[in-house]
């Protein structure tokens, strides 16, 4: 059950990163928060390791931990956080569906990972729920500049391609991840490894690209504290991952992250009314998604 109980939890901080994160896009037409929110993540995740005493060194290990959070901390964030901005927080949050499949398979073919009945149908459950959440988040609205508009088609369809492809990285980055984790298991160190490793590909990027002194001015000349928030946020969600994945099979915890489209339905009601409503649809999902949850905690 502790290892559901951290699952449930990185949904929900996930979904707190979400909706802090799209608050700041409101602010910053041109930033997706995506440099600032690993950068914090390094920062948090970096005063926290100074408290853990590192097991043996495992080079395979560090290895496939830092190349898990390239995978899932920077490219399935940075599709994360792209359709957030296209596509709204909860619609973003629900195509997160799709990662404990990609998760399921990924894991089935590196870690030999086995898929229990109960478990099964407990997952398909929370993603039937999830699905239905979809459903219920299919108007094509979003707000640009505080304003309720209509996004246009093209638009929308860029937005669901990163929304799409987000789940695709995370749910490699699970398995990739577990796999470090099984030779260097540390949850607080391999969180880190991960964020670090991630921060240097996006400084690489921008200083190939000659954008790392604005994005650098940008981000300090007025620092935009809601990306500082989601950041926080992430951070707490990227630890209890790990811990998630210390107990769980890679794709229950993906599963379980998954119910991050509920927690950002519920915040975005209450923080962020124009964007967000409460229909039959919603209440379907959030008992099918509970009922699943409640399978899997029972199998385990």
């Amino acid at each position: 059950m502790i290892g559901v109980f951290f699952g449930l939890a990185t949904g929900a901080l996930f979904a707190i990163g979400a909706v802090l994160a799209r608050v700041g896009q409101r602010h910053r037409p041109q930033d997706d928060g995506l440099l600032m929110t690993i950068l914090v993540n390094v920062l948090v995740l970096g005063l926290i390791a100074l408290t853990a005493t590192p097991p043996p060194w495992s080079t395979a290990g560090v290895i496939g931990l830092a190349t898990g959070g390239v995978i899932g901390s920077l490219m399935g964030r940075s599709a994360n956080l792209r359709a957030v901005r296209l596509v709204g927080a909860t619609r973003a949050s629900a195509f997160m569906t799709g990662s404990p499949l990609v998760a399921a398979v990924a894991g089935w073919l590196l870690l030999q990972e086995d898929v229990e009945l109960l478990e099964a149908v407990g997952g398909l459950i929370v993603i039937a729920g999830l699905l239905a959440l979809v459903r219920a988040r299919a108007a094509p609205t979003a707000m640009i500049e505080g304003q309720a508009t209509v996004v246009d088609p093209k638009t929308r369809r860029i937005g669901f391609l990163f929304a799409a492809a987000a789940p695709i990285a995370f749910g490699l980055g699970f398995v990739v991840k577990k796999w470090g984790l099984l030779r260097y298991d540390d949850a607080v160190l391999g969180a880190l490894f991960g964020t670090v490793a991630a921060l240097a590909v996006v400084v690489a990027i921008d200083a190939m690209g000659g954008r790392i002194g604005q994005r650098l001015n940008e981000n300090f000349r007025q620092i935009p504290w809601w990306f500082v928030g989601a950041g926080v946020a992430m951070s707490g969600a990227l630890l209890t991952q790990f811990a998630a994945l210390s107990h769980l099979d890679a794709w229950l915890v993906g599963v379980l992250q998954g119910t991050q489209g509920i927690f950002a339905l519920l915040l975005g009601w209450l923080f962020i009314r124009k964007e967000e409503r409460i229909d039959a649809w919603v209440v379907a999902s959030v008992l099918l998604v509970a009922a699943g949850v409640i399978m899997i905690g029972l199998q385990r």
